[in-house]
Formats: structure tokens, C-alpha cells, sequence
């Protein structure tokens, strides 16, 4: 029963949120300035400004790429407003370590309670892993809703109907209020864990059931980079801003508003190739004609909401008019060949992704260039991609004579970007930790040969013994066994140990543990609330294949506990937390989710609904895990009923 629960392991070490919404009424959008034209219906009088931001984290899918074509809100008057005139398509599983800057926009002032989405899985393009160590990917051979209706299908017949819609309540104490001068925020967490179920009873055919579960909230808490992605109207080297006309994901065809964006001394650049920090990186964009591509990550401000650049791409080092474009992790390299897995194409021919279920031949040589993200000063030459890291390269796409996917960057450029691992702890030095390795960008060590990468054959890394150069990071108080996450990069293939060279720690044991359990037609005896916590019954015969707290890379059974888990509210958490019910008529498997930010609210009303009978088919709680009382310190619930 434990390899159908790892075949069914959601990846995520962190909340899966998605913040989705409001590009303006009409075609144009207000920036964080408050200098953007007003869009068609709207002045400065009757329309008030918004930000919104999408993030995602994986679960058991290498790609989930769907289209969302609609977001409406309602006033609390009753008032419908349609806030998304075109539709954008989202690879959520894309979405792991980054939150993505959706638009700035211009919408009508009001007094919204509810958001109504809806998403179209006739253009699906969704992937699982289907085995424990996520080496093997592929494709879905149907989507099915709630009630098994078919969404997609990769074979006849086709479907009734291919789109979702759900109905999103705010919470009653906190919400969207748009007002003249005033930016406001909506984030609407959409979590995949909690939305879809992976049957493997055939794997090389899964079935994934959709449920959406989306959960809305007015105060978000960012706990990743933002990405802010757009076309360079403007540079100020005084101020050292730029201001961008916004184009999320790969979206080249339409302006979501306009955003400015903070740099500082310390900014770093990759400008057409070639690394810059600080005000030179900026005059090299500001000589960039209009209409430029950047990327900047970033942070931020929880109080006027502007946004501070830590690293800025542009032009051809996002992408270009005649090269193709792949992003993967490296798992085996001979000579001037890397595999990479988890390839996504970006094909300058079609302006669009595509997703490779196998394996990538990526071939380099003398005349690639090669960039470090984050550290313009590096040398970097062709022996630095090395297993393990995760990369961007920029080349032609192709295949070979038996048809398998190649990309040649020979004449083209490599990046090489932040990677992150994790394992358990051996030994921890000074400046060094040496790991039991787990897993690196979400795959199990079984999907990486490590031959070459050390300086002997006898050094090669070896996974049992991950040596990972720490510098100057605190180490005191961890442990030995203890789940650790490094982000940094691979040292350069053939010159190992050490191993990797850490920049970020995180220690597990004290951070985001993840519990998941669902209920095969749902049960009355999964939870007992009450106005202190929740009581998960591990007992519980209707307990099925998701039942675990997961701490990176360690797992703990929940069958195998000898007493119930007890989830308790962190009480510097607004949540959100969430309850999905079921519903009737033609929305996506009925139903409507009610978001609270504070856990009384919650408590109150999941009681009610299990007190007139209703039954749990999920739980999901992110938060901070004691083995010694099991006991869930979590700062988000969600709950599906039945």
C-alpha cells in the first residue's frame, strides 16, 4: 500500500496557491503608479486599481497546462462583473518556486464577496509521474469531472463539455473593497493536491478527476520570489525603475496594465547575454528599443505594494526571434551531451510550450555561452552544467533518427539557474553538511547518474553521502537525520567534492509539513471539530490512498500512527482556510467554497455542515509538525465535503 501512496505523493512542500484575476474592464489597465490610462467605462472617480499574482506548487504532475477563461465578480449588491476579456493559459505545475504577476488593472469600485472561475481543459496538456521516484512521466489519457463526465479525453468520443466553474465566496470580515486611489489585492489559492485525483490502476493511461478546490483571500502572504514578466516601456537611472507593459507566463499578445520596477545597487542583470549588476544593468536595458522582453524576480511590499527587483532578464536572455528555448534539470552527462528531464520547450516558431515526456539530448560546445543567474561575475564555461542542475538553454529544438527530442545550444547560451535539493542529514560540519540526498528539483535520486561529476571516478557523487558546501549559512541546532532543502548550484561537472554549494537552507523538521488524507465516498468519522482544533481519525476504514504527513523528503504513514492527529490553528496565521461543498446544477461537480481568515469562523461553520451529516472526502493542512503529541500546528485547512 506505501508505493500506491508514493504513486500518489503530491511534490509540494508548500501550500499550492494560485492568485488569479481582475485584468481590467475594457482593454487597458491602471499601474502601480497610478499613471496608466483609464480603460473604457472607467475614471479616475468610478474605477479603483488591482494587483494580482498566481503561484502554484506540484503535485503529482510534471505539467498541468489548462486554459482560464473566465474570473467574475460579484458585488455585494448582486452585480456580475466579467474581469477577464481573454483567456490565458497556465502550466501550473510550472509554477513550483515562483509566484507569477498576473496583471495590474483597473476595475470598477464596489464591494465584491464572490469570485466565479471557470477553466477549459479542451487544449489540456497534463503529465503525471507514475512511479515513487518521479523518473517516469506521461500524459493523461482522460480528465473526468466530479460526477465522471469526460473533460478530455486523448481518445473518442469526445467530450459534452471540456470547462469547470466554481463559485468562490470571500471571507465575510475581509472583503474586496476597489475605491478611487486605493490598490487592492485578491489571491485565489488554487491547490492541486486538494483539486485532482491520480488513478493508476492502468499507468501508462492514468485518470485524473478534477475538482477544483480555489480558496479566495484579500490578505495574501507571499512566500516566494515574484515574477514579473513584461515589455520595457521606460527606464528613470535617477530613481533606478523601469516600467513594464505586463505579458505573465509566455503571453506575448496582450498588455495587462503596467507595472514599475524598484532596482537597487545590488540588482543583478542578464541583458541580451551579458551579466551586469546595478545601475549598469539598467542603462544596458534602458538602451534596449521598446518592446523588449524582461523578467524580474523580486519581492513585494506587504504595505504599498511596490515591486523591488533582486534579478532582471531582457531581451534574448528571455527569449529570441530565431532560438528555441528548454528548461529542465540535468540528470546524466558524457562529454559535451546532457540529458535533461522535465523539458519545456518554448518553440520560437509557434510562440507556445511544449511539454517533453522524455528525456532531452541537449548538446554543447566550445562557442555556447554560459550565464550564472544571480552572480554576473562568474566565469562560467561548458563544464559547469553539471547532474543536477537545473538549466536554461537557448538553441534549436529537434529529434533524432528514432524520434526522440534533441536541442542543440552548440552555437546558442546555457544558464545556469538556482536548483534545489533536499535529504536527511549525516553529518554536519563546519561549513559542509553531508546528505542522504532525496530528491533534486523534485525528483528521486534514481533519476540521476552521477558518473563524471567528481574529480576521480572514487569521487563522483554519491547520493548516500551528498557532500554540500555551506559557507557561511547557520547551522546551529540542526540535527543529524534531520529533512533539510538547499537551494545554490551543482559544482561543475568533474570537479566534485563538493557536491553542490548552498545559498538558502531550509530545515524541515521546524517548517512546512504537509498532511493529505482523502475518504473513498467520504465519511461522517474522519473529523471532530471544535472551537480549539481538529481531530483527524487515523482509524477511519474509509482512509484512502492519501494518508500521510510528509516533512521533505520524510513520510510518515498516517495508518501506521498509534494515535489521532491533532490539528491545531497557528495563532499567527490568517489563513486561509477553507471548506468546498457540494452543490447542484451546471456548475463543475456542483458546489461552493467559503474562505474564512481566522479559524473560529471556520470551526463554526464546518461544524454546522457535519453536524447536518455532511461527509469528508479531503483534508489538506500545511503548518509545523510535532512527532512527540502528534500535533499539526497549521496556518492553512482545507476541507472538502461530500
Amino acid at each position: 500500500m506505501l508505493s500506491k501512496i508514493l504513486s500518489n505523493l503530491p511534490r509540494w512542500l508548500a501550500p499550492a496557491a494560485i492568485a488569479l484575476g481582475l485584468v481590467a474592464c475594457g482593454s487597458g489597465g491602471g499601474s502601480m503608479s497610478g499613471t496608466n490610462p483609464m480603460p473604457s467605462g472607467c475614471s479616475s472617480s468610478s474605477c479603483g486599481s488591482a494587483q494580482i499574482t498566481l503561484t502554484d506548487a506540484a503535485g503529482d504532475f510534471a505539467s498541468y497546462m489548462v486554459d482560464v477563461t473566465s474570473l467574475k465578480l460579484t458585488k455585494a449588491d448582486g452585480t456580475v462583473v466579467e474581469t477577464l476579456p481573454i483567456k490565458t493559459r497556465v502550466d501550473f505545475a510550472q509554477l513550483v518556486n515562483v509566484t507569477e504577476f498576473l496583471t495590474s488593472a483597473t476595475v470598477p469600485n464596489g464591494d465584491y464577496v464572490a469570485a466565479q472561475m471557470t477553466l477549459d481543459y479542451s487544449n489540456a496538456a497534463i503529465f503525471v509521474y507514475t512511479d515513487a521516484g518521479n523518473t517516469q512521466t506521461v500524459q493523461v489519457a482522460q480528465v473526468l469531472d466530479g460526477n465522471n463526465d469526460v473533460l478530455w479525453s486523448a481518445t473518442p468520443p469526445a467530450p459534452t463539455s471540456s470547462t469547470l466553474t466554481l463559485q468562490v465566496q470571500l471571507d465575510n470580515k475581509n472583503h474586496l473593497v476597489i475605491s478611487p486611489g486605493h490598490l487592492a489585492r485578491l489571491a485565489l489559492d488554487f491547490n492541486l493536491a486538494a483539486s485532482n485525483s491520480v488513478s493508476l490502476t492502468n499507468p501508462t493511461a492514468p485518470v485524473v478527476t478534477v475538482q477544483p478546490f480555489i480558496v479566495a483571500s484579500v490578505v495574501p502572504k507571499d512566500t516566494k520570489d515574484i515574477r514579473v514578466r513584461g515589455t520595457f516601456v521606460s527606464a528613470d537611472l535617477t530613481a533606478g525603475t523601469y516600467t513594464v507593459n505586463v505579458q505573465p507566463f509566455d503571453d506575448d499578445h496582450a498588455d495587462r496594465g503596467q507595472v514599475v520596477v524598484n532596482t537597487t545597487a545590488t540588482t543583478t542583470f542578464e541583458v541580451d547575454g551579458t551579466s551586469y549588476v546595478g545601475n549598469a544593468g539598467l542603462s544596458a536595458l534602458a538602451a534596449d528599443p521598446v518592446g523588449t522582453l524582461t523578467v524580474a524576480f523580486g519581492t513585494m511590499s506587504a504595505t504599498d505594494h511596490t515591486f523591488t527587483a533582486d534579478r532582471v532578464l531582457a531581451g534574448t536572455s528571455v527569449q529570441t526571434s530565431s532560438l528555441d528555448r528548454l528548461q529542465g534539470v540535468v540528470t546524466a552527462r558524457t562529454g559535451d551531451t546532457l540529458t535533461v528531464l522535465g523539458g519545456t520547450f518554448w518553440m520560437h516558431s509557434d510562440d507556445s510550450d511544449h511539454f517533453s515526456a522524455h528525456a532531452v539530448a541537449l548538446s554543447i560546445g566550445d562557442a555556447t555561452k554560459f550565464t550564472v543567474a544571480g552572480n554576473p561575475g562568474a566565469a562560467a564555461t561548458k563544464a559547469w552544467p553539471s547532474v543536477g542542475s537545473r538549466i536554461t538553454a537557448f538553441g534549436t529544438a529537434g529529434k533524432d533518427a528514432s524520434g526522440n527530442p534533441t536541442f542543440d545550444a552548440t552555437a546558442g547560451r546555457v544558464r545556469l539557474e538556482f536548483t534545489s535539493l533536499w535529504g536527511m542529514a549525516t553529518t554536519i560540519g563546519t561549513g559542509s553538511v553531508t546528505l542522504n540526498l532525496q530528491a533534486i528539483e523534485g525528483r528521486g535520486v534514481a533519476a540521476f547518474n552521477f558518473a563524471g561529476t567528481g574529480t576521480t571516478t572514487a569521487q563522483d557523487s554519491n547520493p548516500s553521502a551528498y557532500v554540500v558546501s555551506t559557507g557561511a549559512l547557520p547551522l546551529t541546532g540542526l540535527a543529524s537525520a534531520a529533512p533539510l532543502r538547499f537551494f545554490g548550484l551543482v559544482q561543475p561537472f568533474g570537479s566534485a567534492p563538493p557536491d553542490f554549494n548552498a545559498q538558502t537552507l531550509v530545515d524541515f523538521q521546524n517548517t512546512s509539513a504537509v498532511l493529505a488524507a482523502d475518504y473513498e465516498g467520504g465519511s461522517t468519522a474522519a473529523l471532530t471539530a471544535s472551537a480549539m482544533n481538529l481531530v483527524l481519525n487515523v482509524s477511519d476504514p474509509a482512509l484512502g490512498d492519501l494518508h500521510f504527513i510528509k516533512i521533505g523528503p520524510q513520510l510518515i504513514d498516517l495508518k501506521t500512527l498509534s494515535t489521532n492527529v491533532t490539528i491545531t490553528p497557528d495563532p499567527s496565521s490568517s489563513g486561509p482556510f477553507a471548506i468546498r461543498s457540494a452543490g447542484t446544477g451546471d456548475m463543475m461537480w456542483g458546489g461552493t467554497i467559503d474562505t474564512f481568515n481566522n479559524y473560529a469562523d471556520f470551526e463554526t461553520e464546518l461544524a454546522t455542515k457535519l453536524g447536518a451529516g455532511a461527509k469528508v472526502s479531503k483534508v489538506l493542512a500545511v503548518g509545523a509538525y510535532d512527532s512527540t503529541t502528534t500535533t499539526l500546528t497549521a496556518g492553512q485547512i482545507a476541507v472538502s465535503l461530500n
